[in-house]
């Protein structure tokens, strides 16, 4: 399936099935009688029940793009000219309106994007929508059509399309994406807020609403500067996390200098043969730098030892002896089972997370129970781009391999996916 994330076909479905998460029962959008201002391009047959619900999310994104962003932006919005175009992509033909950007049913085949020259929002009513309310849930097409709603605002804010093809060096395809998802984010803050009408949210919905955004990620072999890059899982989490944390201004000051994609990383190359004959080997590759790491961490935070107080909540997790800096910490065996089918840099994350959850908190205080994530984020970045050929680190999918673990692990939360990105930013500065 190809999403709506993509405004071109290069993003592909990367990440786990199981990341895909559980839609949260409390959430739901409040449809819009009729289907609202949503037009059927594929008329005179009905619109699906769906129109109702994106018609719903698109009045909230309307609204917070009228009131909930700073005046400095709000005040140069405008409704979208074109509205809001339904096509059924399994029908023969386009009705008597036709569509805008296409010219029969099957080009929009599970996908939806912005049409700047309709200033309209075109999607597969048949194709897409229902497969992310099914596999996802609700706060998943909320994100996406944020994502999509954010190309609208370009077109008003900036950079326009005319803009970028200027000065394609200026605003590179991955910057005009990570604003997208940075947009989708400062949507999502603002529903989960509880200040929107259709969209109802809980915090919980997080994991599940950013989900489509990293399992429709870049593959590792794409260019940074390609002109329909949109990044790895990792890096549309970071941008979701910008406007999620800091909001719509911060999403409208990003630029190319910011950006610091992990896409492209000098010193990775694209996946090969399995690096280790076996999981045993792959954790004895990964324990040095963890272990290095850990030693770290216990001497900034004033004990000689992990074996401080445990985040709350957590588990103990498997030794063979008390020994310090994780040197004889074991994975938690669903964690490993977790990480078995991502790859091998996985199962050298579950170690990470493991001894996570051993470390002290700073200064004596009770460790976060994000730490054990943001540990392994920071472990990961420490390695990515800065191995040897063939070792952990060394291949261009291994970041998402970890972000997809920490995903996709039995109770997994979506702090723990800000944490990991966190530590992957900032190393053991950014935990707690």
């Amino acid at each position: 399936m190809l999403v709506l994330l993509v405004t071109v076909a290069t993003a592909a479905a990367q990440g786990p099935e199981a990341a895909a998460g559980t839609p949260v029962a409390a959430a739901r959008i409040d449809p819009v009688a009729g289907g609202g201002a949503v037009r059927d391009a594929t008329a005179p047959a009905p619109g699906p029940a769906t129109d109702g619900a994106v018609a719903g999310v698109l009045a909230d994104l309307v609204e917070f793009w009228r009131t909930g962003a700073p005046a400095a932006l709000t005040r140069r919005m405008t409704p979208l000219a074109g509205g809001a175009v339904a096509v059924d992509s399994s029908a023969a033909q386009l009705g008597p309106g036709g569509a805008p950007c296409i010219g029969a049913p099957g080009d929009i085949a599970g996908n939806a994007y912005y049409c700047p020259s309709a200033d309209a929002i075109v999607y597969d009513s048949a194709g897409l929508v229902p497969v992310l309310l099914g596999r996802y849930g609700v706060a998943a097409l909320a994100a996406s059509f944020g994502h999509e709603y954010g190309h609208a605002v370009q077109a008003r804010l900036g950079p326009t399309a005319a803009q970028r093809s200027a000065q394609p060096a200026r605003y590179p395809g991955l910057l005009v994406e990570a604003q997208g998802d940075c947009y989708a984010g400062a949507f999502l803050a603002w529903v989960v807020a509880g200040r929107s009408a259709h969209v109802h949210l809980p915090p919980e919905s997080l994991l599940v609403a950013v989900a489509p955004l990293l399992d429709f990620r870049d593959a590792p072999t794409v260019r940074p500067d390609a002109p329909t890059a949109h990044g790895l899982a990792i890096d549309r989490l970071r941008s979701a996390l910008v406007g999620l944390r800091r909001g719509a201004a911060a999403c409208r000051a990003l630029n190319r200098a910011a950006l610091h994609p992990a896409l492209g990383t000098a010193g990775t190359v694209a996946d090969g043969a399995a690096r280790f004959p076996d999981a045993g080997a792959a954790l004895a590759a990964g324990r040095p730098g963890i272990q290095a790491l850990a030693a770290r961490w216990s001497a900034a935070s004033g004990s000689g030892s992990t074996t401080g107080p445990r985040p709350s909540g957590a588990a103990p997790t498997g030794t063979t002896g008390g020994s310090a800096a994780g040197t004889s910490v074991t994975p938690d065996p669903a964690d490993l089972a977790a990480a078995a089918p991502l790859g091998q840099f996985a199962e050298a994350a579950a170690l990470a997370l493991a001894v996570g959850r051993t470390l002290p908190g700073r200064d004596g205080a009770r460790a976060s129970d994000t730490l054990p994530s943001c540990f392994a984020g920071a472990w990961t970045e420490t390695v990515y781009g800065h191995a040897r050929p063939g070792q952990l680190g060394s291949w261009a999918g291994d970041v998402d391999e970890a972000l997809d673990l920490v995903r996709s692990r039995p109770g997994a939360r979506f702090a723990d996916l800000a944490a990991f990105a966190d530590g992957y930013d900032r190393g053991l500065a950014g935990c707690s």
